[in-house]
Formats: structure tokens, C-alpha cells, sequence
């Protein structure tokens, strides 16, 4: 009885010592990957290459840096919101584009990280569905500037990658207030 009393008492203890280590630890805000998109976090003014201001967008890192929120607000038309999630079994990012469009291209969007490079940009692809059941690859590049300033360019391809059109290419301008 008195060694079925220890190895219960042994076994809690075990038990609780395992949810306190899940409650310390944060493998988002402890990975390197999952910090990849840090540099866009922030508020900022989006400015086309011509220099005229298209829009502003929100960047904001929740749940322990588990997630990463855009609040896009276009100055021709709605926003968009997307979630970046870090998926720490694959160490990897994921998005999601979600528009009040969803039944038109581009309206939604899943992307998958693939690629970081050594300046400390990102690349997200993935491939947009079309209603008549064709579909196109698209894919998202940021790019953190010396100056503070971020670049993004976006861009798709009807031919599997072969060649790319940019449909999307603004500088973003921390916002100031």
C-alpha cells in the first residue's frame, strides 16, 4: 500500500512538473523561424513605386508570437485581413487572405512560407483556386530595408511558375504619429 501511495505521489508530481514546463515554454517566441516575420511587425503607410500612398496596414504578433495579424486597409476599395500562423511541428509559417471577395480571384489566398533569405526576407506561395476550377500560383516576397522601411512585392503565374507577373509591388513607410 505505502509503495502504491509513493508512485502515486511520484507520478503527480511528474505531472504537475510537465504542465509547468508546457506553461514556460513558448517554442514562438523561442524559435528562430518563428520570428521570421518580425521586421514587418508595426504600422504603416503603403506606398506604391510611383510614390503614391494605396493604403495603410496594421501588423500585430498575438498568442505568444504563435500568430501574426495584417489588417490591410486599401484607400480604393476594402480591406483584407490576413493570419500568419506558425505551425511549430514543420517549423514553418502559414497565411491565410481573407477579402469580403471570396468568390473572386485573389478574394482568398493560403500560402505557405518557403523560402527566408539572408537579408531577413520571406517568401510565402501558394496556389488561388478559380470558380471555373482552374487555378494559378501566387506568391508574396518581403523584404526588410536597411531604413526601417519594408518592400512587397506580389506576384503570380499561370504557366507553374515559369514566369511571374507582379500584380502588387508597394514600400511600406513606418507610420509615425
Amino acid at each position: 500500500m505505502m509503495r502504491t501511495a509513493f508512485f502515486g505521489a511520484a507520478l503527480m508530481l511528474g505531472l504537475q512538473s510537465l504542465v509547468t514546463a508546457q506553461q514556460n515554454h513558448n517554442v514562438c517566441e523561442e524559435t528562430g523561424v518563428a520570428r521570421s516575420l518580425d521586421f514587418w511587425l508595426g504600422e504603416w503607410k503603403v506606398y506604391d513605386q510611383q510614390n503614391n500612398l494605396t493604403g495603410h496596414n496594421r501588423i500585430e504578433k498575438e498568442l505568444s508570437g504563435c500568430a501574426v495579424f495584417e489588417h490591410w486597409t486599401g484607400l480604393d476599395g476594402p480591406g483584407g485581413k490576413s493570419l500568419f500562423y506558425f505551425d511549430a511541428a514543420n517549423q514553418s509559417w502559414h497565411q491565410v487572405w481573407v477579402t469580403p471577395f471570396t468568390d473572386q480571384p485573389g478574394g482568398l489566398k493560403r500560402k505557405d512560407m518557403i523560402e527566408e533569405f539572408g537579408n531577413g526576407g520571406v517568401r510565402f506561395e501558394g496556389r488561388v483556386l478559380l470558380p471555373n476550377g482552374d487555378s494559378y500560383l501566387d506568391r508574396t516576397t518581403l523584404t526588410p530595408n536597411k531604413d526601417g522601411k519594408v518592400r512587397q512585392v506580389i506576384e503570380f503565374s499561370q504557366d507553374e511558375g515559369e514566369n511571374w507577373e507582379v500584380s502588387f509591388d508597394a514600400t511600406y513607410v513606418p507610420k509615425r504619429e
